[in-house]
């Protein structure tokens, strides 16, 4: 279990370094890229701040200056909630998009030489569990309650 656990943070580390140094080329850091990523498949290209926060993983007040300073390169815009006055949403731009689009092809080939080409025919079954992995994790979004103390046994 705890291999199993350490073989995949060490994977996502050094997939995460490389993917950070290729994105560098495009003039995007990582952190503002997945945000232009989130919103170009999102519906309606926007999304809560609050909603972008969770899937990023960061802080609320991260989310808000990762978004400030998008909006100040004008990769996206703010809009309103209507049904929330303090909650607002992230719109892609017209140059938020284009941005993304000449980062999208030197990163899909990272994606591919670095990962999903190791993967071959078991890229379904793989993504398929990933999947299940991230939406068993969503469902405790604060960590399960009453795991008790981690035993040889359960190692």
């Amino acid at each position: 279990m705890l291999t199993a656990y350490g073989l995949l943070r060490e994977a996502a580390a050094e997939l995460d370094h490389l993917m950070r140094h290729s994105l560098k080329r495009s003039g995007l850091q990582m952190a503002m890229f997945e945000l232009l990523l989130r919103l170009a498949r999102s519906n309606g290209e926007k999304q809560r701040l609050t909603s972008l926060a969770r899937e990023l993983t960061v802080t609320t007040g991260g989310i808000t200056r990762l978004v400030d300073r998008a909006e100040n390169l004008g990769l996206v815009r703010r809009e309103p909630c209507p049904d929330d006055a303090r909650g607002s949403f992230a719109v892609l731009t017209e140059e938020g998009k284009r941005r993304l689009r000449e980062a999208l092809p030197d990163h899909l080939l990272e994606i591919d030489s670095l990962w999903m080409s190791q993967l071959a025919d078991e890229q379904d079954v793989v993504l398929g569990k990933l999947r299940r992995v991230r939406d068993n994790a969503r469902r405790w979004p604060n960590g399960r309650p009453g795991l008790g103390p981690i035993t040889p046994d359960r190692i």
